[in-house]
């Protein structure tokens, strides 16, 4: 980790990055598809198991390289307001439309998806937005100070019993120190960890040993499911487990680092087509994806695959579903709100 932060480079888009950034979009919508099939009451292990899969690395990922991008900042780095304003505008437009969606699919809760303070899957472009403020806020302090006491306090704010849904503060704590760590590299680090051949046969190794452990150990899954989420307290962990909370929080954190850094490993640096592109899109397919997820769930498409084929098919068939709406949400016109609202925020920057 550098102590002294570098300017990135002026570049065109680095494809490594845009493919990262489409596996990873394409685990968000896969892992909202199938949600629902993971609570306790319902779906198979093959289903928990690819969700804590899928939950262990693809927001940490995200959160990552956001803060990868983040132009280094130093004493008299003015506040970023176009990427604060515009992450917090994406986020309360997006509660909107969810409002107006739920409205006509006859739901009677719509006035709290807007205003309500808890957790929601908005709670990315807010968090985002707390993030890049508090790291312009720590800008002139070494490194060296600030990630170990921002990791200490994501591993004790489980025992926090006021930190919660509650504007998503939990994940904007938990979640700070990613975003810290990508803040603090340099995407030419990661090219050279992504150019190692030796890495990507660890990475291998590493992605084949978690997989088999999730489908070994139901209790592993049962375990770190909650807590790759982020949201949740140590609460959710056993009676006798409540006191090491901060261990395992520690231990998510590893366990993440080594599935992102594996992803990255293997992950080619090269155009791959439309899937490339796909990756320079991931806002508007965040934006859209979940509610037309919430259009095949309230049509209960899922059961009738079921009925027709059986659980395991019908989960595949399910997961090709939602590969297809990523596919979908990243469409031109559907750049429209974020495009906008983007442009918003870069204005207001410029009359600074």
């Amino acid at each position: 980790m550098n102590t002294k932060l570098k300017p990135h480079k002026a570049a065109d888009r680095i494809y490594l990055f845009d493919n990262v950034k489409w596996l990873a979009i394409v685990m968000v919508v896969v892992g909202h598809a199938i949600g629902f099939l993971t609570e306790a009451s319902k779906g198979n292990q093959l289903e928990k198991n690819l969700f804590v899969i899928i939950y262990s690395v693809h927001m940490p990922l995200f959160i990552f390289i956001s803060g990868l991008f983040i132009k280094p900042m130093d004493k008299d780095t003015k506040i970023p307001k176009d990427k604060i304003i515009a992450f917090i505008a994406i986020g309360i437009v997006l509660r909107a439309f969810t409002a107006i969606l739920r409205i006509l699919l006859g739901k009677h809760d719509y006035f709290y998806s807007v205003m309500d303070m808890y957790d929601s899957y908005t709670w990315f472009m807010g968090a985002i937005a707390v993030m890049i403020f508090l790291t312009w806020l720590f800008r002139a302090y070494s490194p060296k100070i600030v990630f170990p006491v921002v990791l200490l306090v994501g591993c004790m704010a489980g025992y926090d019993k006021f930190l919660g849904d509650q504007f998503s503060l939990m994940r904007i704590v938990v979640f700070f120190p990613v975003f810290l760590i990508g803040y603090y590299l340099t995407p030419e680090q990661i090219l050279k960890l992504n150019s190692n051949k030796w890495l990507k046969i660890a990475a291998v190794l590493v992605i084949a040993g978690f997989v088999t452990l999730c489908l070994m150990n139901k209790d592993f899954g049962a375990t770190f499911r909650p807590l790759f989420t982020g949201r949740n307290r140590f609460t959710v962990l056993k009676k006798d487990q409540y006191p090491f909370g901060a261990f395992y929080r520690l231990a998510s954190y590893g366990i993440s680092a080594l599935m992102g850094l594996s992803v990255m490993c293997l992950v080619p640096n090269k155009s791959l087509g439309y899937i490339t592109k796909m990756g320079a899109k991931t806002l508007q397919i965040y934006f859209w994806h979940r509610m037309i997820i919430m259009i095949m769930e309230h049509f209960k498409l899922y059961d009738m695959i079921q009925s027709r084929t059986g659980s395991t098919i019908a989960t595949a068939v399910y997961i090709l579903l939602a590969v297809g709406v990523a596919f979908i949400c990243s469409v031109p016109p559907l750049s429209f709100p974020t495009k906008q609202l983007l442009g918003i925020g870069k204005r207001a920057q410029k009359q600074s």
